[in-house]
């Protein structure tokens, strides 16, 4: 155990572990009562929330404050999922199957206690008791729980690490929401208002359609349309392909939740469907409605996730916008059987109607459908990188979380503080100034970033780091040259940014404890940081922080190395391959000498080259 660590239970640094309110309900003028269903991912969600009358007492401590860790407490499956309450819009309490925990603000950090319950959830499941489907969290059991509590001064750094995480990822969860309604909005002026380009000189039938437009059931316009699996497959905790359904799709994503099944290579062959690029996920069960595009996520369908295959020479696009309409959605739950859990059948699926714009344009201009591609493809490319950015952000918070929790990373040099979560602007408007200026004021922001007096920011580091920024950030590296260290800027030293860094007193030579050498930062770094907005995004940094904070040198210098021959392939219109971009680094004389080292091994460009070529853009 780390020195000033301690071990405690859970009821020693709680003020309450109980569980919420028998709620009598009423339709209106009621306070919000949430459920275990208001409850997943570390979330609190108010959507399924339900009002208690007013009339019925409540105590006034299981009132939620925010602060509060919420934990399902009833049935396999659902017990010990856990919840942080972010915010609070009015008076808000839980019902019976939920505990609250509020922590002693003395002696736990609320945002690190909700972290280390989230990190503790398999054990609090196995506290519950019960037969498998009446099993039940005791609030003394769960008192009991036992753990390693840091110092205060040590938990705010670990709960500001992981809030950084969680905060971007919300912030990208925002934009694409901007996103999303752009591309509906579009969808809605050109297919459902009929102000689509060129409407004014089009001739209109008796039923308000477009002459040339066509009406067609989805079955015409797909190559197949299937479900999943009606039945249950042999789960495996170690298989590499999950067991999906409709509650897995949600704004066009396919989403693998913490509870997702996972099965073996074997048992995926099974029971595989026909899914490809053309394909759409529709939830006909359930969560009725929800949408996924399939981008070869390593799953399997379930009965309730419906697949529909899309003919090349349609729109998948539109057919996507089609299936969110509110059109399709009331026809989804006017069709649907069953008097609780409504199941949309395959044939009323085939059985839809919709309207078809011609494929091809008569007078030899671009079809709608082509422009509307045209239009909506970008925004599309865009919320997929937001979505794979997310999902990088997800699995390195959950790398992070054990070795947090367990004090296996020393957080006591790091210079942390919470991340403000906020819309980022899609672009925002850049000053000029010289280039020496804007990169000593990068350089400034990286030292803020990545050095502390321990651990000086050297100067190999920041290269690599500035190099992978501006590739992320604005692709402006024809500085960089493929020197032995990997793409270096010389410039930075001797072109006059570390100068102007240093006079400007944004940073200042240090030497660590360890004779490492690098920057800390100085008296008016705050000047500095005043200017970097107006040059490029926060968010891009953040981002930078966020990917590369616990990257060694080296990995850093393979990522760079990796990426500059990448982009000589695009250029040259070659295969991205591990055996191509080795061809690159050894014709180049400074960097041959790469390839005797480790790091560069076979498996590690490959790695390199996967996670570049989701992060990175390359142009051929």
């Amino acid at each position: 155990m780390r020195e000033g660590w301690k071990k405690v239970a859970l009821g020693d640094v709680s003020t309450m572990i109980k569980r919420g309110v028998s709620p009598k309900y009423v339709d209106n003028e009621g306070f919000v009562v949430l459920n275990q269903k208001c409850i997943r991912d570390f979330k609190v969600s108010f959507i399924g929330s339900r009002l208690t009358s007013k009339e019925k007492k409540s105590s006034k401590e299981k009132f939620l404050q925010v602060g509060d860790v919420l934990i399902n407490s009833t049935g396999t499956g659902t017990l010990g999922r856990t919840g942080f309450v972010k915010e609070l819009f009015e008076k808000t309490t839980v019902d019976t199957h939920v505990t609250i925990v509020r922590g002693d603000e003395k002696e736990v950090n609320s945002r690190f206690l909700g972290f280390l319950l989230n990190y503790y959830e398999p054990l609090i499941e196995n506290l519950g008791k019960g037969a498998t489907n009446q099993i039940e969290l005791n609030a003394k059991d769960l008192a009991t729980l036992k753990f390693n509590l840091p110092p205060l001064s040590t938990q705010r750094k670990i709960a500001n690490i992981l809030s950084g995480y969680d905060d971007l990822i919300e912030n990208n969860q925002k934009r694409i929401k901007i996103l999303e309604e752009m591309a509906q909005q579009t969808y809605e002026e050109w297919f459902v208002r009929m102000r689509f380009p060129g409407y004014e000189t089009a001739v209109f039938d008796e039923n308000g359609l477009p002459e040339d437009w066509e009406k067609v059931t989805l079955d015409e316009i797909t190559s197949k349309i299937g479900d999943g699996l009606h039945g249950t497959p042999k789960y495996d905790d170690n298989g590499e392909y999950y067991f999906v359904n409709g509650n897995n799709f949600e704004n066009g994503e396919v989403i693998i939740k913490s509870e997702t099944k996972k099965i073996s290579k074997i048992e995926f062959n099974k029971i595989k469907k026909s899914l490809n690029e053309r394909t759409i996920l529709l939830a006909i069960n359930g969560t009725l409605g929800n949408i996924g595009l399939y981008s070869g996520e390593k799953i399997a369908l379930g009965k309730s996730a419906c697949y529909i295959n899309v003919a090349e020479n349609v729109s998948k696009l539109y057919v996507r916008y089609v299936l969110e309409s509110q059109h399709f959605q009331n026809y989804a739950y006017l069709f649907a059987t069953g008097s609780t859990i409504k199941n949309l059948g395959l044939k009323a699926i085939r059985n839809y109607k919709l309207n078809l714009p011609p494929i091809i344009a008569s007078d030899n201009t671009q079809s709608i459908l082509f422009q509307f591609d045209n239009l909506i493809q970008p925004i599309y490319h865009f919320i997929k990188k937001l979505q794979s950015q997310n999902q990088r952000l997800r699995e390195a918070r959950d790398i992070l979380l054990p070795r947090l929790m367990m004090g296996m990373i020393d957080v006591e040099s790091l210079e942390t503080k919470p991340v403000e979560a906020k819309i980022i602007p899609l672009e925002q408007p850049k000053k000029e100034a010289s280039k020496e200026f804007k990169e000593a004021v990068l350089i400034a922001c990286l030292t803020k970033r990545f050095g502390s007096e321990k651990f000086p920011l050297g100067r190999k580091r920041y290269t690599k780091l500035s190099y992978l920024f501006h590739r992320y950030s604005d692709n402006k590296i024809q500085d960089y040259l493929r020197k032995a260290a990997g793409p270096y800027n010389p410039k930075t030293k001797y072109g006059g940014p570390e100068k102007i860094a240093l006079n400007s007193k944004y940073i200042q030579n240090w030497k660590g404890d360890k004779g490492t050498t690098g920057f800390v930062v100085a008296e008016k770094i705050d000047d500095a940081k005043k200017y970097f907005s107006n040059y490029w995004q926060i968010a891009d940094l953040d981002w930078l922080v966020t990917e590369f904070k616990f990257k060694s040198n080296d990995e850093l210098e393979l990522l760079a190395t990796v990426d500059n021959s990448l982009m000589e392939l695009a250029k040259k219109n070659m295969e991205f391959t591990s055996a191509n971009v080795l061809d690159i680094i050894k014709s180049e004389k400074e960097w041959e000498a790469k390839l005797e080292r480790a790091i560069f091994s076979d498996a590690n460009m490959e790695r390199a080259i996967g996670f570049l070529t989701e992060t990175l853009q390359y142009e051929k």
